[in-house]
């Protein structure tokens, strides 16, 4: 069992750094790196792929702030709605891929990428398990998201002395292996039509449905949390976009990688 601590900071005079945010700091900048890694690697415009991902964390965090209000504290919402400009307060992770998908979606309308979109889609979704792996460790920290009441060995005591799932570090240990497998892909393959997309999708749309059943104090409705219908519709999208990547193009030999 993991006993109960606050979570580290410091503090430098009226500023305090959580280590939640330094956490989420290090998972972005850790994955810009890959992707401009990545995209130099694959013979792809590493500013234009940097572009589509500031697009992504805007919309990403926009997102994650309105349907965390929204969807999960609606009564409160509409009680104080100025709580919606609030946008430090309250993340909700799938408010966060809607927003990413609206924010990737006007970045390409506005760059006129075309078809060309897909292999810099692919590009960011590489990196986003290795990012997200980091953002998730930072929610172990915060102990943010107490689960279910248990006695593994990886439970956590809570402030009030429940032992309790840390899904923060249950989903940052699930995360893991996704990471290390996009890492080992990417230096085999390049990007193609929504390969990494629709894989990531896949993969990680049943552990977060089944790790959700998990949670005791999230809003359900019909039984399920709203992160359970959002893993069913990211899993149905994920199957539509490796069903259309070519067989051809991903049997394909990955180029030569640049040195």
């Amino acid at each position: 069992m993991i006993p109960y601590f606050e979570q580290p900071s410091l503090s430098f005079g009226p500023i305090t750094i959580h280590a939640f945010g330094v956490l989420v700091a290090v998972g972005i900048l850790g994955g810009m790196h890959l992707i401009r890694r990545r995209a130099a690697a694959w013979d792809m415009d590493p500013v234009m792929a940097e572009r589509l991902t500031i697009w992504i964390l805007l919309g990403g965090f926009a997102g994650a702030h309105l349907i965390d209000r929204l969807v999960y504290f609606p009564a409160d919402t509409l009680a104080n709605p100025w709580s919606l400009l609030r946008f430090w307060e309250g993340l909700s992770s799938f408010g966060g891929f809607l927003g990413a998908i609206v924010g990737a979606a006007l970045f390409v309308r506005h760059e006129r990428l075309g078809a060309q979109k897909w292999p810099y889609l692919d590009l960011v979704a590489y990196a986003f398990p290795t990012s997200w792996f980091f953002g998730r460790t930072g929610c172990f920290f915060a102990f943010d998201h107490p689960g279910l009441a248990t006695d593994i060995v990886l439970a956590q005591q809570d402030a009030g002395g429940v032992v309790r799932h840390n899904l923060g570090l249950d989903e940052a240990l699930c995360i893991l292996p996704v990471a290390l497998l996009f890492l080992w892909l990417g230096r085999r393959r390049a990007p193609s039509s929504g390969f990494f997309v629709g894989l990531l999708a896949v993969v990680y749309a049943p552990v977060r449905f089944l790790l959700d059943f998990l949670r005791f104090d999230d809003v359900r409705y019909f039984h399920f949390t709203p992160g359970q219908y959002g893993a069913a519709v990211l899993l149905v999208v994920g199957v539509l976009i490796l069903w259309r990547v070519p067989a051809v193009q991903a049997a394909l030999p990955a180029p030569e990688e640049k040195q």
